[in-house]
Formats: C-alpha cells, sequence, structure tokens
C-alpha cells in the first residue's frame, strides 16, 4: 500500500470527480478506468475516475474527494486501488456528483429502457397470436 503526499487538482480540474495517479501506483487500473479509492487510515472508500500524472511521489485529487476520503491537503494518503468490474462501472457513471457525467449517463439508461419496453411492445402480438 502506497503512501503519497496529497496535492490539490490542476486548475481545469477543479471540481470534476478524477484522481491523478503516477501509473507505477495504479495497481493496474488503465488510464480512465474506474477504481475504488480506499483510506487506509480510516476505511473511506470511494469510486473514482484515474488518470495519470509523471510525479511518482503524490497523488492529485479535488477537494470533495479528499473531504470524503477525509484527507487533507498536504497530508499523506496511505491507500489501496481495486479496479472495479462492469456494475461497479456502471454504478460510477449513474451516482457521479459530475453533472458531465451523470447527466449523460442517465440519458443512455432511459433510452435504453425505452428501447427495451419498444421491443417488448413489438414483440407482443407476435407471441400473443
Amino acid at each position: 500500500m502506497p503512501k503519497l503526499h496529497v496535492e490539490g487538482p490542476q486548475a481545469n480540474e477543479a471540481g470534476r470527480w478524477l484522481v491523478r495517479l503516477n501509473i507505477k501506483h495504479r495497481a493496474g487500473v488503465e488510464r480512465y478506468g474506474v477504481a475504488r479509492l480506499t483510506n487506509q487510515a480510516n476505511g473511506k472508500a470511494l469510486d473514482v475516475l484515474l488518470l495519470g500524472h509523471d510525479r511518482d511521489d503524490a497523488i492529485f485529487m479535488p477537494y470533495d474527494i479528499r473531504e470524503r476520503l477525509r484527507v487533507a491537503k498536504g497530508g499523506e494518503l496511505e491507500f489501496s486501488l481495486r479496479k472495479v468490474g462492469l456494475w461497479g462501472l456502471l454504478r460510477w457513471y449513474v451516482r457521479s456528483p459530475d453533472p458531465a457525467v451523470s447527466i449523460p449517463a442517465w440519458i443512455a439508461v432511459i433510452g435504453l429502457a425505452l428501447a427495451v419496453l419498444g421491443l417488448v411492445l413489438t414483440a407482443l402480438p407476435l407471441i400473443c397470436t
């Protein structure tokens, strides 16, 4: 379990629901992969989108993620990462507090539900006769 210095996000990423972490600390999770990030000190865990960074001595995260994990900017975080499966990925999309992620995800879910409903309604006359 790595222990890294906690830094704030880059200026254009403030408020986004992502964490920047060097590839050697990502436990096999690819870039733009979603992983379960757990603070080993208090057990708080969160699903986050992972992006890369050149520095291997720091983890970059915005205020909201730091607050939920209860870690201070400038402090150190001992953490573990676990890649989430397909259901974890879908759950992250629809539960993300970032509207740029959750709104398109909900539109896709509603569109899929309407498509399935359309197929069922189309198949009913064929099945019932």
